[in-house]
């Protein structure tokens, strides 16, 4: 992600965040290589194709998904990765190509963009102002311990557990209608760490500052899935997450 002021927050292979500055100038170099594909005058999809009587292996395919501000507006594109050996498979796109090329500068920025272009002169972990927490509902599957009521004990916040933000769109995707999302401040996150350690869960961080930690009923029929993931610059707001 980049953003207007030049913040440009990165995902490292191991998932980790990091941040560093570009100069407007720099600003100016990533902005030119997006809009000199000529994709981004409108929101387009870039399918994959199907050649006549191919028969391509079963599985999965990853997309990539483009969110430019050109002028007044948001412009999305879509398409997948490149395919790799299973390309031979396929309708050939330069669309496709160029994009996959694209998310591929744009993910390892220091590849092509010239030292001046940075205000940094080295990246930093990323530090997130504010974070979605999520709180879903999902039947059974954990242990009795720790459980929904131990956390609404050691709950900091005069809303519970079970009730505390909004029921997530249809759009989140599976459990969103049994899932409820809240923005939440930094410094809130240590008084909801706190909270779950009182209540016998761990808060063992992944790598990229997520927190996911489950609790149960004494009849392990139910559970309460909790959440925390760090807001990137552009969001503030529940909008747009993923219940999953």
């Amino acid at each position: 992600m980049l953003t207007a002021d030049g913040r440009y927050i990165t995902r490292t292979d191991d998932n980790q965040l990091h941040e560093r500055r570009l100069t407007p100038a720099g600003v100016q170099v990533v902005r030119d290589e997006i809009a000199g594909t000529g994709f981004f005058e409108r929101d387009q999809v870039f399918p994959l194709e199907r050649l006549p009587n191919a028969n391509p292996p079963g599985h999965g395919l990853g997309g990539l998904f483009f969110r430019v501000w050109r002028d007044t507006r948001i412009v999305e594109v879509h398409t997948v990765v490149d395919q790799g050996p299973e390309e031979v498979y396929y309708q050939p796109s330069a669309a496709r190509t160029r994009l996959d090329r694209l998310s591929k500068q744009l993910i390892k920025p220091e590849t092509w963009l010239p030292a001046a272009a940075w205000a940094d002169a080295v990246e930093r972990p990323y530090e997130p102002a504010a974070f979605a927490l999520l709180l879903g509902r999902e039947p059974g599957g954990y242990n009795a311990t720790p459980t929904i009521d131990e956390l609404s004990a050691t709950w900091p916040f005069s809303v519970g557990p079970l009730a505390l933000g909004e029921t997530m769109p249809p759009t989140a995707g599976p459990f969103a209608e049994t899932t409820r999302c809240t923005p939440l401040a930094k410094d809130d996150v240590p008084a909801v760490k706190d909270s779950i350690i009182r209540a016998g869960g761990s808060v063992e961080l992944q790598s990229d500052g997520s927190l996911v930690v489950g609790f149960g009923t004494k009849d392990q029929q139910d559970a309460l899935v909790l959440k925390l993931r760090p807001f990137l610059p552009d969001r503030a707001s529940c909008a747009g997450e993923y219940a999953l």
